[in-house]
């Protein structure tokens, strides 16, 4: 699992960066933040689809790769938008 204390800086601002992005748009799209939840696996899933493409292999790894990803995100804390937001 991936912590603050463990990330350097340039990942810590494009992570940040996109986060920040991500949830400014969520919060002004006018979904219930359950709907945005649900809009972010489904982006993750098209993500996957366009890495799949990309060649980054088969759609089903990448699919599981990015359901791994996104529970392993929602096990950080908002420490990594607070500190990019310093």
């Amino acid at each position: 699992m991936l912590t603050l204390g463990t990330m350097d800086r340039e990942r810590i601002e494009r992570l940040g960066g996109l986060t920040a992005h991500v949830v400014e748009h969520a919060l002004a799209s006018g979904l219930a933040w359950d709907d945005a939840i649900l809009a972010f696996g489904i982006a993750a899933r098209a993500i996957a689809a366009r890495a799949s493409d990309q060649g980054a292999g088969p759609f089903d790894a990448c699919a599981a790769r990015a359901e791994r990803q996104l529970k392993a995100g929602m096990n950080q804390s908002a420490d990594l938008l607070r500190a990019w937001l310093r």
